[in-house]
């Protein structure tokens, strides 16, 4: 039986933290990695992106830090669904379902 698995990150330019989406074929999470952590201790925070069958493939994925590199997100076919903010230690959205429209806070939208 093949997978579809994905696996995408982007690292800020200081190379200590890195957004990370991953899809094992049957969920996806997107993380906050911090690059420099002690072994088994590098993942910060998650943020559930899916369960079950994609509706898009690795190429509509995209992960970008914002212009100050405070905040990194994780976007689908251009449109950002998940947003970790490394400065203040928060994170948004996540829950992606065909059809839907993200919700996200809109402070969480500056700079991208």
């Amino acid at each position: 039986m093949q997978t579809n698995e994905i696996f995408d990150s982007c690292a800020r330019s200081a190379g200590d933290f890195a957004g990370v989406f991953e899809y094992d074929g049957e969920t996806g999470y997107f993380y906050l990695y911090e690059t420099s952590g002690d072994e088994g201790q590098k993942v910060r925070d998650s943020i559930h992106i899916l369960s079950g069958a994609l509706n898009f493939g690795e190429a509509d994925i995209s992960i970008r830090w914002d212009r100050e590199e405070q905040k990194v997100g994780w976007f689908i076919k251009g449109v950002l669904w998940a947003v970790f903010d490394a400065q203040h230690h928060t994170k948004y959205g996540g829950s992606y379902q065909p059809g839907a429209k993200p919700s996200l806070p809109s402070e969480s939208l500056v700079g991208f």
